[in-house]
């Protein structure tokens, strides 16, 4: 049996009716409020039937006289049942089935008509019939509950968009082995560096915070600051600063520690894995406007390179000066 793509749904002719099921092997018409096997010839011919096409284009002649906000209960009221029999007798297949599928046509349509009459409408509607061809399709039929769809928990949406304004954040810091309260916007007039690593007293972290320390002076130099950040708590970054580097600390780093215990800041730049409980191996570039102007966010057991951070940076610098762009594997004229 075929499986129910989702790539359907954009097709022209059936996008405005075809939803999934909770049975991959079956599809829904919303508009006929029936479930059809998930096989392009079968809903492509349920798509140009004449019963499907009525039902459709008195949805559509009513969307048009209804508000927007109107139009699914229109399309609620309007195909009150049309439900179709059940599932194993529109299966069962041979004269039975079929008989079975027209009479429950027939019987729907009669009732079509007769909530046309009474609503004044103009007269009944003339609707088509259901051929006995053998050749027609056999239709998964069946009451119809529809699956809601659930988006992505807000929570754990990034706010972090390129060229865009960061996210801004305020925090508890470690610097230069002292309590403070951090801002996004103290870095206003600088670039900054917003690293983000998985936890501290962790060998490939410590390696990355000790090399980022021990080249800061390299980014002062071009009126750049870093600042680095995991999920875990000042005291912890308290703790593992002060721990020398011959047992696993980094030892003052020249640069601040961000605390994010709440794993705010880790969910609104999208870094958090809420499974693990610590942030993957990333980086964000700000610069002086507080714009987001490049990110990169890898596996937790890759280090990144402290050259190519450095790199990426003055080439940003060097296009915000001459507004220009400049091509791959650059690097400044004068190195």
């Amino acid at each position: 049996s075929q499986r129910y793509r989702l790539a359907w749904e954009q097709f022209p002719e059936f996008k405005d009716w075809l939803t999934s099921h909770h049975n991959v092997y079956r599809a829904v018409c919303r508009i006929c409020n029936k479930v059809l096997l998930a096989d392009f010839t079968v809903i492509k011919a349920h798509a140009t039937g004449r019963r499907h096409m009525y039902l459709a284009e008195k949805v559509t002649k009513g969307k048009q006289r209804l508000s927007t906000s109107r139009a699914e209960t229109y399309l609620e009221e309007n195909v009150e049942g049309l439900t179709v029999s059940s599932e194993s007798g529109a299966m069962s297949g041979g004269a039975e089935g079929e008989s079975s599928y027209k009479e429950d046509y027939d019987r729907n349509l009669a009732d079509l008509n007769r909530s046309n009459s009474g609503a004044g409408g103009g007269g009944t509607a003339s609707g088509p019939t259901q051929s006995g061809d053998s050749s027609q399709p056999n239709y998964t039929t069946g009451i119809y509950v529809p699956q809601q769809r659930n988006p992505p928990p807000a929570h754990n949406l990034s706010k972090a968009v390129v060229m865009s304004p960061a996210p801004n954040w305020k925090a508890t810091a470690i610097v230069n082995g002292h309590v403070t309260r951090l801002d996004l916007s103290d870095y206003v007039g600088r670039y900054l560096i917003l690293v983000f690593y998985p936890q501290d007293f962790s060998k490939i972290c410590a390696s990355e915070i000790n090399a980022l320390s021990d080249r800061s002076y390299e980014f002062r130099a071009i009126q750049t600051e870093i600042v680095a950040c995991s999920v875990d708590s000042h005291l912890s970054h308290l703790t593992w600063s002060k721990l020398s580097r011959a047992d696993g600390g980094v030892n003052l780093p020249k640069i601040p520690l961000i605390a994010d215990p709440t794993h705010a800041i880790a969910r609104a730049y999208g870094v958090l894995l809420p499974d693990k409980g610590h942030t993957l191996r990333a980086h964000f570039i700000i610069d002086k406007r507080g714009i987001l102007r490049h990110m990169s966010i890898t596996d937790t057991l890759v280090g990144r390179g402290t050259d190519e951070l450095l790199r990426i940076v003055k080439a940003l610098q060097y296009v915000d000066e001459v507004e220009e762009p400049v091509p791959a594997d650059w690097t400044q004229p004068n190195e």
